[in-house]
């Protein structure tokens, strides 16, 4: 009996599955011979299933490596951290039989605290490897500074813990804020995020230094010093992220306003705090003492400039190519 297309079709899910009646079957099989399109349409349904098949095992085979390699690593973990508590109980073990106060124990703890943050953590942690591990290397940094601190007695803590976190934030926040769950929590607003923390820091830095040193001249110097500074960095920052124009342009305007800054800074702090400060002299056929510091000035201020007005004449060609 022949069938028409429309109802072979309907049993050809059936028949690919291999779960229709043997009456079916034969109708499917009979109709197949003699049809190209039905024929084409069971060889597509095969790829398709072949491909998830496919596409099923490698999901499978993938999880049960992550899953492995999670394991792997928590035993390696352990064990590092086996490792790690032989020196620990040998100081205790010095500490007891000697007599001794457990103070410089406390400082072989949070050193070696500080090494399990780099080496155990991203072994241990599942996910968010990245922000685990600079947290804890940050706290047990901080915890160490201050074991030292109490055992020496001393008072730099907060200042030596702000200028560490200052440098820290630098290098490695721009990193932090790309992993999970920053990267989502911060959307577009990653760079900007950045540069706010980090002259939050900068400025908080800079007040404990002037908390420390108890200087009034440092207090009187050190906004009218880093104002131009932290301006500068703003400037580019916001140039480069929010300006709608061309690289090139933006490059050639951030390498011209670098060297001005370069050449007119100490003039310009110097004339803001009230002292006497003429500009460099420029005397390229004499390099000496006297004349090194202003020849490379003027230098680096006619290369900045060269380097920015070419980057800049660039851009703007073509853009005028593109119009």
């Amino acid at each position: 009996m022949k069938l028409n297309c429309n109802v072979i079709k309907d049993l050809l899910p059936l028949y690919a599955d291999q779960i229709c009646s043997e009456e079916s079957r034969g109708l499917v099989e009979e109709h197949l011979t003699d049809c190209t399109d039905c024929s084409a349409l069971l060889r597509q349904m095969r790829n398709e299933e072949m491909e998830n098949s496919l596409e099923t095992e490698a999901v499978d085979v993938l999880h049960r490596q992550a899953k492995l390699f999670k394991r792997k690593s928590a035993v390696i973990g352990a064990a590092i951290a086996g490792i790690f508590m032989i020196p620990v109980l040998v100081c205790l073990i010095v500490n007891l039989a000697t007599g001794a106060a457990l103070d410089w124990f406390f400082i072989v703890l949070a050193a070696l605290l500080v090494a399990a943050s780099l080496s155990i953590v991203p072994l241990m942690m599942p996910d968010h490897k990245l922000l685990w591990t600079m947290g804890t290397f940050t706290a047990s940094l901080f915890l160490l500074f201050g074991v030292i601190c109490i055992y020496t007695r001393g008072t730099w803590f907060f200042l030596v813990s702000a200028t560490v976190l200052f440098g820290l934030s630098v290098c490695f926040l721009p990193f932090a804020v790309y992993a999970q769950p920053l990267k989502v929590l911060l959307g577009s607003y990653k760079g900007l995020t950045v540069m706010a923390v980090d002259t939050f820091l900068y400025i908080l830095m800079m007040s404990v230094i002037g908390v420390y040193v108890k200087s009034p001249e440092f207090g009187h110097l050190a906004p009218k010093i880093s104002f131009p500074c932290l301006l500068l960095a703003w400037f580019v920052f916001l140039l480069i992220r929010y300006v709608n124009c061309n690289g090139f342009l933006k490059a050639g305007i951030c390498t011209t306003l670098v060297g001005v800054y370069g050449f007119f800074a100490n003039y310009l702090v110097n004339r803001w705090i009230g002292v006497e400060h003429s500009l460099p002299a420029f005397h390229p056929l004499i390099w000496n003492v006297d004349t090194v510091d202003g020849n490379i000035r003027w230098l680096a201020l006619i290369g900045c400039c060269v380097v920015g007005i070419a980057l800049a004449a660039r851009g703007i060609v073509g853009k005028t190519k593109e119009i």
